[in-house]
């Protein structure tokens, strides 16, 4: 076959590229920039997966008054150097519920003139419009609850009768109390009906504390649980 130079096929020859020192530059910076937040961004995801659960993981839920709830766990330390005036309840236990030496923090009301409930899940509230525990009067506690949450009172519903709480004071004294009854109202007129009752002793003329908290079913609507449950318990020293 007779072919000639111009029916030869010819290879498409290539452009050169031509790179400005600048070019070069802002190449290399935008890639050392890429890389240096990579770095961060997987450093932060492993540090938040490492603090997940520990004791100075810090998350925030709301109760029912809207009001933000904090639900860190107390360290030892903070809770050994918790310190009260020597004639207010500092620390509150049930052993048989796994509760020791919660933290008694005071609570008045909301703003709808509700008794109020501690900002942490995991203290105790002494309403501080009732009697001082220890005396021959009826101090109220409240706290968090629910089965579905957290809070310190989330296992109150399995409370038998006789149940041993105890209350120790800023000046160390002790109280015991023994658990005389119990009962839950759903939330509303049955509940606040019961407060008149909650605010007696079971037993005239002893001293005695009332425990309250949320239980029942929770009304995603109304971000709150449809009972309330109240634990009467008697002064014995």
């Amino acid at each position: 076959m007779n072919t000639n130079s111009k029916d030869k096929m010819q290879l498409p020859t290539l452009r050169k590229l031509h790179f400005s020192p600048l070019s070069i530059i802002t190449t290399a910076v935008v890639i050392i920039l890429a890389g240096f937040f990579l770095r961060v961004a997987i450093w932060e995801h492993n540090y938040f997966d490492r603090m997940e659960g520990s004791e100075r993981h810090t998350t925030y839920a709301y109760n029912n008054s809207g009001e933000e709830v904090e639900e860190t766990q107390p360290t030892d330390a903070e809770i050994s150097e918790y310190i009260v005036a020597a004639d207010k309840p500092r620390y509150f236990s049930i052993p048989s519920l796994g509760i020791t030496n919660a933290r008694i923090k005071e609570v008045g009301t909301g703003s709808g003139g509700e008794i109020a409930t501690p900002k942490n899940i995991h203290d105790i509230g002494w309403y501080t419009g009732s009697a001082l525990p220890g005396t021959n009067s009826v101090s109220l506690m409240d706290a968090h609850g629910g089965n579905m949450g957290n809070g310190i009172f989330r296992n109150l519903p399995s409370i038998q009768i006789g149940t041993i709480i105890t209350i120790e004071m800023g000046d160390g004294r002790l109280y015991t109390y023994k658990v005389a009854d119990m009962t839950t109202k759903n939330l509303g007129e049955e509940a606040n009906d019961y407060m008149k009752t909650a605010f007696t002793s079971p037993e005239r003329g002893k001293g005695a504390i009332t425990l309250i908290t949320c239980t029942g079913d929770w009304w995603l609507s109304s971000q709150t649980y449809s009972q309330r449950l109240f634990v009467r318990a008697i002064l014995q020293n």
